[in-house]
C-alpha cells in the first residue's frame, strides 16, 4: 500500500489494530523463550491467533516480529534465522487476511541503550533496523510499525532506517511512557510529539507500560501537540500470574469504554498491547463502530528541544553565542584533543544566564574529523544541556551531528544559494528541527531592498519544498557598525519579516565588533530591533544590560521572558547533576580540611545523592541527570574510601541479574549504576541468567540482597522460580524484583520486594541492609 492510500483510509474511518502476542501465547500455554520462534516451530498457533484478531474486526494485523531484530536474536543464538523468522511471519499474517485487512511489519527496540548512556552506537542501531525493515518490506508487508521505544534516539534511528529502505510505505512510530508522560530516558511526550511532527512518519502513537486509565492523560498531551494522525495501544491492566493461567485486570468491556475516550480525543488507530486479546478487540470494534476520526485542536507553538529540555521559541528565543571555537584558541585546542569540558562549562553557564538554546560552533572544521563532531554531540547529550543551535558548515559533519542529536535542533545556517539552501532544507526534513536562512546568496546585500529580494527568493524555494515557514528563522544580517555599515537596513528588513508574519533572528554582537563598550551598543540596538518585530537573537548572555533590556522591552509589549529556575541551592547537588567532576573534587578537598573522609562521604556526598533521588522522584530531573550524578559521585566515593584506614566502606553487597530468557537489561544496568553511586558493592551477572546459575553465584558470593529483572511477560515467572529455589536451598535472602512485567501484586505472589524504578530499588536496599538483610518480604516494602 502506498502512503497516500493509507492517508485516505485514515481520513475515512478509525482503524482497529490487533492486540498482544507474547501475553496471548502465554495464556495459550506457549513456553518458547522467544515467541517469534513460533513462526518456524508452530506457525499454526500464530495463524490461529491472528485469524481470531481478523474475526474480531481488526483492520491492521501485526507480524509476530517484535523481537526479531538481529540484536535480540543473537542473544538467543538465533541470529542466523533472522530472514526465515521475519519472512515466515509475513507469510502467516497475510494468509489470514481475507477482508481487506492490512499487514504491518512489527519492529521493536534492540533491548540496548544507545550512546551516550549505553554502548550501542546510532549507526549500529540504524543498521539493525534497516536489516529487519528490508526483510519485512521484501516479504510484502503493507506497512511498518515501530513500537515500545523508550529512547527517542533509537526511535529516530529506526525511522531513518525504514525510510532509507522504502520511501513510500506507511509507517507508524510509537513510544512508551510512564504515567507522568516521561520515557525512561527522560524524554517527555511533548518532546516526542514535536520531533515526530517533523520526521517522515505517517502515524504517531504510544503503547505499552500503562493501563488505559493511566495512558489517558499521556495520550491527551500527545493529541494536543502532535499534528500527525494518532495511534494508541494501552495494556489491559496489570498481569495476574499463577501456575495455571495468566490473566489481566482490564476486562474487554472496560477497555472498550476507554477506547471510546481515546476516539473522542482524536485517535485514528486504536488497539491494545500486553494482555489484550481477541475478545478485547471484538468488544472495542462493536462499541466504537465505523466512525470518522474526531477533530482535534492542535497547538501551533514551535519548540526546540534536547533529549530532556523543551523550549518554546515564543515570545522570544535567546540563543547563547559563547561556544565559538574559531575565536577561542584554547577551546579549539581542547576540541581537537577530544576535551569537551570547556564547551560543557560554557553551555551550563549560559543556561544559568537565561539562554534558551546554545549555539555550538566547533571552530576551524578542517582541523577536525567526523569523530570529533560525534563525540561533541554525545558529550552535550550526556550533560543534558539546553537545545542546540548547530553551527557547522561542512555537510558531512553536519549530517554526523544531526544523526547523534536527540531532540529538535536549530540549524545555523543556510544561504539562499539554491544548492546550499536545498541541502539544508532536506536535512531538517530528514532529522527534524528549525533552520536559520541568511538574507544573502554569495555576498551580503548592502540595502534592505536587496536583502528583501533575496528573502523572497528563499521563501519561494522553501514553500516549493513543502516546509512550513514557521520552521524557519530568517536572518536579516547584522554588520559591524564600526566598519560604516548602516544598522537601519537591518531594522527595515526585520520590519518586512514582521509584516509577512515570519520569524527573524540576528547575531547581535556582530554590530559592535571592534568597538569599545560593546554591551551598551548591543543593548540599544536590540531594543530597536525588538520593537521592529525581532523574534530571536544569538547574543552574549553575560551582558546584564542586554538581558535586562530584553526583559523590559518584552514587558512593554505585554510579553514575559522566563529564565529557567535553579533546581537547588546545594552546590554539591548542582555539581553532581552537571557532571562537574573536577569542581566536585576541589570542593571535597576543601571540606577535608575541616572534616574526616567518613564525614564528607556520608554527611555531604551521600546526602547530596539522596537529594538528587528526591528531585528525580518529583520529576524535577530525569534519568540522564540521575545517571550522570551517579557516575560523577562514584570516583569521589572511591577517593574518600581510599583515605579511610582499614577496609573500605561498603553499605552492602547486591547481586543483580536479568532472568533466563530475557535479554533486556537496561533497567538492571541503571539500578547497578545508582546502587554503586550510593556506596553498595554490586555484582552484575548480566542477562539471560539461568536460575541455577543465580543460586550458585549466591552460594559463592554471599550477597546481602538479590536483585532480579524481567521485562517480558514470558519471563516474569522466572523470578518466582529463583525465589522458590533459594528457599529449597535454605538461602533466606531478600529478593528485589523489577522490570516492565513486574508489579506489586506479582511481588506479593512471589514473596519478593517490588521496585518500580532505580530509586525505589535504592530505597529498599538501604532499608534491608539497615535491618540486617533478612528476608521478611510478602511483596510489600
Amino acid at each position: 500500500m502506498r502512503r497516500n492510500e493509507f492517508k485516505n483510509l485514515l481520513e475515512q474511518k478509525v482503524l482497529f489494530l490487533d492486540g498482544g502476542y507474547g501475553s496471548e501465547f502465554i495464556k495459550r500455554g506457549c513456553r518458547e523463550k522467544l515467541v517469534e520462534l513460533l513462526n518456524l516451530t508452530a506457525p499454526d498457533e500464530v495463524r490461529k491467533l491472528q485469524r481470531e484478531y481478523v474475526e474480531a474486526g481488526a483492520d491492521l494485523i501485526l507480524t509476530n516480529t517484535f523481537s526479531a531484530n538481529r540484536a535480540k536474536l543473537r542473544a538467543y543464538n538465533l541470529g542466523q534465522k533472522i530472514e526465515k523468522i521475519n519472512a515466515a511471519a509475513v507469510k502467516i499474517a497475510k494468509s489470514v487476511c481475507t477482508g481487506g485487512q492490512l499487514v504491518f511489519g512489527d519492529l521493536g527496540p534492540t533491548g540496548f541503550l544507545l550512546e551516550p548512556f549505553g554502548e550501542l552506537s546510532f549507526r549500529q542501531a540504524y543498521e539493525i533496523f534497516q536489516e529487519q525493515a528490508r526483510i519485512l518490506v521484501e516479504s510484502g508487508v503493507d506497512g511498518l510499525m515501530i513500537e515500545t521505544m523508550s529512547d527517542l534516539k533509537e526511535l529516530k534511528a529506526a525511522i531513518l532506517a525504514v525510510r532509507d529502505v522504502a520511501e513510500d510505505i506507511p509507517l507508524i512510530a510509537q513510544m512508551t511512557f510512564g504515567a507522568e508522560g516521561i520515557a525512561v530516558t527522560g524524554t517527555t511526550v511533548e518532546i516526542f510529539a514535536n520531533l515526530m511532527n517533523d520526521l517522515d512518519v505517517d502515524v504517531v502513537g504510544i503503547n505499552c507500560s500503562l493501563d488505559p486509565e493511566k495512558m489517558f492523560p499521556v495520550f491527551n498531551q500527545l493529541a494536543k501537540y502532535c499534528k500527525k494522525p494518532l495511534s494508541v495501544e494501552p495494556n489491559a491492566g496489570q498481569p495476574k500470574l499463577n501456575p495455571e493461567s495468566l490473566s489481566y485486570s482490564t476486562t474487554p468491556e472496560e477497555l472498550a469504554i476507554f477506547a471510546g475516550d481515546f476516539y473522542e480525543m482524536g485517535a485514528n488507530i486504536i488497539g491494545g498491547c500486553c494482555g489484550t486479546g481477541p475478545e478485547h478487540i471484538k468488544t472495542m470494534v462493536k462499541f466504537i463502530g465505523q466512525k470518522k476520526p474526531a477533530p482535534r485542536k492542535i497547538s501551533k507553538t514551535q519548540f526546540l528541544s534536547s533529549r530532556t529540555i523543551i523550549k518554546p521559541v515564543e515570545p522570544f528565543l535567546v540563543v547563547g553565542e559563547k561556544i565559538n571555537a574559531s575565536a577561542k584558541k584554547k577551546l579549539q585546542a581542547q576540541i581537537q584533543h577530544y576535551d569537551f569540558s570547556g564547551i560543557i562549562s560554557l553551555a551550563q553557564q549560559q543556561q544559568d544566564e537565561g539562554a534558551m538554546a546554545i549555539d555550538v560552533n566547533p571552530g576551524i572544521e578542517k582541523l577536525l574529523s567526523a569523530e570529533h563532531i560525534r563525540e561533541l554531540i554525545l558529550n552535550l547529550d550526556r550533560q543534558t544541556t539546553l537545545p542546540l543551535s548547530i553551527d557547522i558548515q561542512e555537510y558531512d559533519f553536519l549530517c554526523q551531528a544531526l544523526d547523534e542529536y536527540v531532540g529538535r535542533p536549530l540549524l545555523n545556517s543556510a544561504t539562499v544559494r539554491e544548492e546550499n539552501l536545498l541541502r539544508r532544507l532536506n536535512l531538517i526534513k530528514r532529522h527534524g528541527g528549525m533552520l536559520i536562512v541568511l538574507a544573502m546568496e554569495d555576498k551580503v546585500p548592502a540595502t534592505a531592498e536587496e536583502r528583501i529580494k533575496v528573502l523572497e527568493k528563499a521563501i519561494k524555494i522553501i514553500q516549493e519544498q513543502g516546509i512550513e515557514l514557521s520552521r524557519i528563522f530568517f536572518d536579516p544580517l547584522v554588520l559591524p557598525h564600526g566598519a560604516g555599515h548602516d544598522f537601519r537596513e537591518t531594522i527595515k528588513t526585520i520590519d518586512f519579516l514582521r509584516q509577512k508574519g515570519l520569524n527573524s533572528i540576528i547575531g547581535l554582537s556582530n554590530l559592535s565588533y571592534g568597538l569599545p563598550e560593546r554591551e551598551k551598543i548591543n543593548a540599544a540596538f536590540l531594543s530597536l530591533c525588538l520593537f521592529a518585530g525581532l523574534k530571536a537573537a544569538i547574543l552574549n548572555t553575560s551582558e546584564v544590560t542586554t538581558m535586562n533590556i530584553l526583559e523590559g522591552s518584552l514587558a512593554l509589549q505585554g510579553l514575559e521572558f522566563k529564565k529557567s529556575p535553579t533546581l537547588t541551592e546545594d552546590p554539591v547537588v548542582n555539581l553532581l547533576i552537571r557532571g562537574q567532576k573536577d569542581e566536585l573534587k576541589a570542593l571535597v578537598e576543601e571540606k577535608l580540611k575541616e572534616l574526616t573522609p567518613l564525614s564528607v562521604s556520608q554527611e555531604i556526598l551521600a546526602k547530596a545523592m539522596e537529594k538528587i533521588g528526591q528531585l528525580y522522584a518529583k520529576g524535577e530531573i530525569f534519568l540522564p541527570h540521575l545517571i550522570l550524578s551517579a557516575e560523577t559521585a562514584r570516583p569521589i566515593f572511591d577517593y574518600l574510601n581510599s583515605l579511610i584506614p582499614g577496609k573500605a566502606i561498603s553499605r552492602g553487597r547486591i547481586l543483580l541479574a536479568t532472568v533466563e530468557g530475557d535479554i533486556h537489561d537496561i533497567g538492571k544496568n541503571i539500578v547497578a549504576t545508582i546502587l554503586r553511586s550510593a556506596g553498595f558493592e554490586v555484582i552484575d551477572l548480566g542477562k539471560n541468567v539461568p536460575a541455577k546459575t543465580v543460586v550458585k553465584e549466591i552460594q559463592k558470593l554471599r550477597p546481602d540482597v538479590v536483585g532480579l529483572s524481567a521485562m517480558m511477560t514470558t519471563t516474569v515467572g522466572r523470578i518466582k522460580e529463583i525465589a522458590d529455589l533459594l528457599k529449597s536451598e535454605n538461602l533466606n535472602l531478600p529478593i528485589l524484583a523489577g522490570g516492565a512485567s513486574m508489579n506489586q501484586e506479582l511481588a506479593e505472589l512471589f514473596g519478593v520486594y517490588y521496585a518500580k524504578d532505580a530509586l525505589k530499588a535504592l530505597e529498599i536496599c538501604q532499608i534491608l541492609i539497615k535491618r540486617g538483610g533478612k528476608n521478611e518480604s510478602n511483596g510489600k516494602d
